[in-house]
């Protein structure tokens, strides 16, 4: 730099520019180099020289667009979660529109979160009426069994016919007086 009256490199490092042999090509035609004009002619090589852009580095969170008319949104769940929880909570009403944020209704109280986690919740509006059968299907009355109640001697018979649980290697299996109104067949 002129104005300043040093080079860049002494600017951004402190020092010279030191260059190893293998970058300066010898002259085979001038043995004598005059020092000062290599140096203004490497100057003036680098200093047209910028440097390169660096790359950004943000990311930018998708949005969805029906989340600008949306009344009720889903908030995602950023916390760490178990196997099978579900990534979205709500779906909660919206109450007021920021440009980075919305303050939604959660269970009673009022909530700010950042548009990045919400996902627009698509409700059905009326539920559609339904007409039922104003009559039920008639049924074949001749057809059904209906169930006939047991008398004692009924039971008494069926508890003495019940003969004791056989295993496969011939162990009897009774069980216990609670259980006997219960038939294993």
């Amino acid at each position: 730099k002129e104005d300043v009256g040093c080079s860049v490199s002494e600017l951004v490092y402190g020092t010279t520019l030191r260059l190893p042999g293998e970058f300066v090509e010898t002259a085979s035609t001038s043995t004598n180099l005059d020092i000062n004009s290599y140096v203004n002619r490497l100057t003036n090589a680098m200093r047209p020289a910028k440097p390169v852009q660096t790359r950004r580095q943000s990311t930018d969170a998708f949005i969805q667009p029906a989340l600008k008319y949306s009344t009720h949104v889903f908030v995602r769940r950023d916390a760490l979660r178990r196997p099978l929880d579900a990534t979205y909570e709500g779906p909660y009403k919206v109450l007021k529109r920021e440009i980075k944020y919305y303050t939604i209704d959660k269970n009673g109280h009022e909530e700010n979160v950042s548009i990045d986690r919400l996902k627009a919740a698509y409700l059905e509006g009326k539920p559609f009426d339904v007409q039922l059968a104003t009559t039920p299907p008639k049924l074949d009355m001749s057809k059904v069994a209906m169930p006939q109640a047991a008398t004692n001697e009924q039971v008494e018979i069926q508890k003495s016919s019940i003969t004791p649980r056989a295993t496969r290697s011939g162990r009897n299996v009774r069980f216990p007086e609670h259980l006997n109104e219960y038939y294993v067949y």
